[in-house]
């Protein structure tokens, strides 16, 4: 199975949206996850891998369970009671491109019932950025933003390379570039695969990249020690890419 995952709030919507439009199969569109405030264009997410990842990470504390995240050991105990569905799921989207930010906690509840993950892009955007969206959605504090940048992070690497996953990154903030976004967008469909007209995403992109929310700003903030070096060394991974 491939898929699309990444930190929330890190752009993951909006580089699977440019996916579903250049033609890439994404399962069934009648069964998305709908829009809503935060996300009005639409996640592209199946409701089938939300029916296994959202317990598999919440729990019996609900949404409660992002203020301390559940081990991977707690993950693997829980996807064990979910077996048979994991495996039946996994079979009826293994051969389409699967977009879910819990695939970062979640994958190895999945390997361990037999699921492989061949390639992963993985979204980045800048710490603060992501740590502000969170305050602003979950109403709390920008430190618990930081904690859930590195969790994310660190364990979508660590699963990947202990599953020899084949990871491609894409920065957020090169696809808000008017100069950098078709070249870094190109570099993940090249690694998915995806057969497309550089016309048709040049189109794509200045239909979908034109409102003001999605202007940025260079940004100069401290970000705390242990975000700062995830965070350099998933830059210098998605820099070395295009080396």
């Amino acid at each position: 199975m491939n898929i699309i995952t990444g930190m929330h709030r890190s752009g993951t919507s909006l580089v699977t949206r440019i996916f579903y439009l250049m033609g890439c199969d994404l399962g069934n569109p009648e069964s998305f996850y709908p829009p809503d405030s935060w996300n009005p264009d639409g996640y592209f997410e199946q409701k089938d891998i939300h029916k296994i990842n959202m317990p598999l990470v919440n729990g019996m504390f609900g949404k409660f369970s992002y203020f301390s995240l559940p081990s991977t050991d707690t993950i693997l105990k829980r996807g064990r009671k979910m077996s048979n569905l994991i495996k039946d799921t996994y079979l009826k989207y293994n051969g389409v491109l699967v977009k879910e930010t819990r695939f970062c906690l979640t994958m190895p509840a999945w390997i361990a019932e037999g699921a492989k993950f061949e390639k992963v892009i993985i979204c980045l955007r800048h710490p603060f950025e992501v740590a502000n969206s969170i305050q602003k959605r979950n109403h709390t504090i920008l430190k618990h933003g930081y904690y859930l940048f590195n969790v994310h992070n660190e364990r979508i690497l660590q699963h990947t390379q202990q599953a020899n996953s084949k990871i491609w990154i894409v920065s957020y903030a090169n696809l808000l570039k008017k100069d950098h976004a078709q070249n870094e967008i190109e570099g993940a469909l090249d690694f998915m695969e995806i057969k497309y007209s550089k016309e048709d995403l040049d189109q794509c992109l200045r239909k979908i990249i034109r409102s003001p929310r999605n202007k940025i700003k260079d940004l100069n903030v401290k970000l705390p020690t242990k975000t700062n070096l995830i965070y350099q060394n998933l830059l210098e991974q998605h820099k070395s890419q295009f080396s």
